[in-house]
């Protein structure tokens, strides 16, 4: 028997893939759907074999008491509303990234959830992601030890064929490169090795693209908390395939992407773990279900998720620490982290 009614705002691309997770969850019931684009949600609920409510409105799907459960998938620039609103009428809440258009979006979720009390869930979703369980993993397990050096990139090239392009390049939608999307990469760091806590960053205009209305290749070198080094990347105006790298080089031990090196257990080069890795931007391939069923095991347990929007602020601070130093030509910034 169903224990939560869930609400999706949105019914694009991403839309799609939770409404088929909390369709298929024995505790959820997707109770109704709501788009800016009149029939668009009803289209999606047909697709999937759903039967579901199609909200003409949005104060319509507030309205139905049988929520209780948000899922925001509409485009950053609305989420701070929606989210907020979802907290404010007693609704747990599953965040689609980016967590608004930086960290005072987020700090404003934030604080509505922590005095409402109900529970988040950002979808960062290379925490589930296998390559990255198995990292973490390995860390716990001490193949790393005490952090030397770690980076990460995300590379992603955008064109009009890619889903959502209009937005995505687009300021008042998009942010910025690392808002949009390049988050990933920074959330993943901080998740297997601790918080950023200063960076110093390099941007470029578009050199193939000129549809980007923010600079579309940044470069950041950062410190840890802990005093490590490390870089971060990301680049959508290039010609490559989708690329997402995290490498980490320990006391112990390195790990890259789906190799490690384990002096203490007699290596004598990098070793391969077999593993899924995120080598596809199309959300079909994305973790979902795993995130889904984490979210309902902590609302059911009454814990908090290790994603909850508690912790992935932190993600969109240096996002927007990151953003203030590229347009300081590099001047070093501190991450605001409280």
């Amino acid at each position: 028997m169903a224990r939560y009614g869930v609400g999706i705002i949105g019914a694009g691309w991403v839309a799609g893939e939770y409404a088929k997770v909390f369709r298929d969850h024995p505790l959820a019931e997707v109770v109704g759907l709501h788009d800016l684009v009149a029939g668009k949600a009803g289209r999606l609920a047909t697709e999937l074999g759903i039967d579901a409510r199609e909200y003409l409105s949005i104060d319509e799907l507030f309205a139905d008491e049988r929520i209780s459960l948000i899922v925001s998938c509409t485009y950053p620039d609305t989420r701070v509303e929606h989210c907020v609103r979802a907290a404010e009428t007693g609704r747990h809440i599953v965040i689609e990234k980016p967590v608004g258009l930086g960290a005072d979006d987020a700090r404003q979720i934030r604080d509505a959830v922590a005095k409402a009390g109900v529970k988040t869930v950002t979808s960062f979703v290379l925490r589930w992601t296998p390559q990255f369980v198995a990292m973490r993993e390995l860390i716990d397990g001490g193949e790393l030890g005490e952090l030397v050096y770690g980076e990460g990139d995300y590379w992603a090239p955008v064109d009009r064929s890619y889903t959502g392009y209009a937005p995505l390049v687009s300021r008042a939608q998009g942010g910025s490169a690392f808002v949009a999307a390049g988050g990933h990469v920074v959330d993943i760091l901080r998740f297997l090795v601790g918080e950023i806590v200063e960076v110093s960053a390099f941007s470029a205009a578009a050199k193939i693209n000129r549809d980007f209305e923010y600079d579309p290749t940044v470069v950041a070198a950062l410190r840890f908390a802990d005093g490590a080094p490390g870089k971060l990347s990301t680049m959508f105006d290039v010609h490559t395939p989708y690329t997402i790298n995290c490498r980490l080089f320990g006391t112990e031990g390195s790990i890259q992407n789906n190799e490690v090196f384990s002096p203490n257990r007699g290596d004598d080069g990098y070793r391969v773990f077999t593993t899924a890795k995120p080598d596809s931007a199309d959300v079909a391939a994305h973790p979902f279900r795993q995130e889904i069923e984490h979210f309902v095991d902590c609302i059911e347990n009454d814990v908090e998720s290790h994603a909850s929007i508690q912790d992935t602020y932190k993600t969109m601070a240096v996002c927007d620490a990151i953003d203030e130093s590229a347009v300081g030509d590099g001047q070093p910034v501190r991450v605001m982290l409280d």
